[in-house]
């Protein structure tokens, strides 16, 4: 790395990790709470060990493998899962998910690309739906359109990113 100062190198290393870090936990625990929560703890503890860090190694491999204590630590703690598994099974798990980040990292580049190409519009529905949670009617009154007409543009805007995503990833296989 270029900059001397460890705050900046870490910054920049954490930033750039962390959408890979965050699903990889979201994978393993299953609970947006729990994996904002971990995150943030992850950041703590990688920045406690920073300066063991080998800088030859990539920052996302080395953070996983703390993420992956921490949401066994979490999965343990937790008195009432839906489906209780037991360590070999989120072993398996956490192993699966660790492989899949390149198809991730590649997925999730292709739906940030095929998103710059939605309309404004669509941009803004995707975005007060998914982001902020907004319910379809109160999207609606606040456009002045009918509900269903926020479903419509809402289900245009998912097939647009389908089949952009599904070319973008078929042309990067190929």
């Amino acid at each position: 790395m270029s900059s001397p100062d460890p705050h900046l190198r870490f910054t920049k290393l954490f930033v750039a990790a962390q959408p890979s870090l965050y699903g990889y936990l979201m994978s393993l625990v299953h609970d947006r709470q729990a994996a904002d929560e971990l995150i943030q703890e992850l950041a703590e503890r990688l920045w406690h060990k920073f300066p063991d860090y080998d800088e030859s190694r990539p920052f996302v491999a080395w953070g996983i493998g703390f993420a992956r204590y921490l949401a066994m630590e979490w999965r343990r703690r937790q008195r009432r899962l839906p489906l209780p598994l037991d360590d070999a099974t989120l072993e398996a798990l956490a192993e699966a998910a660790e492989q899949d980040l390149p198809a991730q990292d590649a997925r999730l580049e292709a739906l940030r690309d095929c998103l710059r190409k939605l309309t404004d519009r669509q941009r803004e529905i995707l975005r007060q739906r998914y982001e902020e949670s907004t319910p379809v009617a109160a999207i609606a009154d606040a456009a002045h359109r009918t509900p269903m007409a926020v479903y419509k543009a809402i289900k245009q805007a998912h097939l647009a990113l389908f089949d952009c995503v599904t070319r973008r990833l078929d042309l990067t296989s190929s």
